[in-house]
């Protein structure tokens, strides 16, 4: 095996890990385990939990990262970019479980080092790129409160499923990727037609 697949695989895996337990509760050797190789051998690739942590971050939202700014990019209409995004986004999020754990476990710790890591180093583009096409789209609006709505929205929606079906008016179809698309789509455009 080589290091760039035994690197693959140690980001992959503690993707897993931290997504389901959390950066306090895990050791560089519990993550050698799970990888199945000696945590020495976890040190040749990252010199501390913190590096390994950083990494797997950007290894998850990169790769979801680069594709919404691909698609934001384009030289369709800002609107159809918009709605694009949307799709988008909202199709990895239905996929990637890992990438909705990670992000909301973020979110409820509360680590100021991880939260800036996480801001600054891996959503920083994509979301300049989302600024740019709200700008275009309505210049005096405020394209961070957008921005973090939509994210807002997307993440949320998708978190919520598992209880969706039982709230009043809950049924298979608000499930959908599709249903949820959509309604995130119109309350995003009805806000910039606001």
């Amino acid at each position: 095996m080589t290091i760039g697949n035994t690197q693959q695989r140690i980001l992959e895996t503690s993707a897993e890990r931290f997504a389901t337990k959390g950066y306090d509760a895990l050791t560089m050797r519990d993550i050698a385990t799970a990888c199945n190789i000696k945590a020495p051998s976890l040190y040749n690739h990252f010199k501390d939990k913190q590096e390994l942590y950083q990494a797997t971050l950007k290894h998850v939202f990169s790769h979801q990262g680069q594709d919404l700014i691909a698609c934001l990019e384009t030289n369709h209409p800002a609107e159809q970019k918009l709605d694009n995004f949307i799709a988008l986004a909202c199709e990895q999020m239905a996929a990637n479980q890992t990438f909705r754990k990670l992000f909301i476990r973020e979110l409820l710790e509360q680590d100021e080092q991880h939260l800036q890591f996480l801001a600054k180093e891996v959503m920083a583009d994509a979301c300049y790129a989302l600024h740019d096409v709200f700008i275009e789209l309505k210049p005096n609006c405020d394209p961070h409160f957008l921005t973090t709505s939509l994210l807002a929205l997307v993440f949320f929606h998708f978190q919520a499923n598992s209880v969706r079906l039982y709230l009043p008016g809950g049924n298979e179809q608000t499930l959908s990727l599709e249903y949820l698309t959509q309604n995130i789509q119109k309350m995003i455009r009805q806000q910039l037609h606001a």
